[in-house]
């Protein structure tokens, strides 16, 4: 899923609110312009896998 999809679907199955969405925004982003791809799912894991409790299937399903 892209980062709009990711996004969705956080705010779907996770309560967030605004702040927190902004906060999960910006890691998506500076991941998508500034970690290598061959870093990003490890990047990803290591900044949202503790955060709100995503799976690592989850994580994983990101396409940036």
């Amino acid at each position: 899923m892209n980062r709009q999809e990711f996004l969705d679907f956080v705010s779907r199955n996770f309560y967030i609110g605004g702040d927190a969405m902004r906060l999960i925004d910006n890691i998506l982003v500076y991941a998508e312009k500034d970690v290598s791809p061959d870093d990003r799912k490890a990047f990803l894991t290591a900044m949202l896998n503790g955060t709100i409790g995503l799976t690592d299937e989850e994580i994983r399903q990101i396409s940036l």
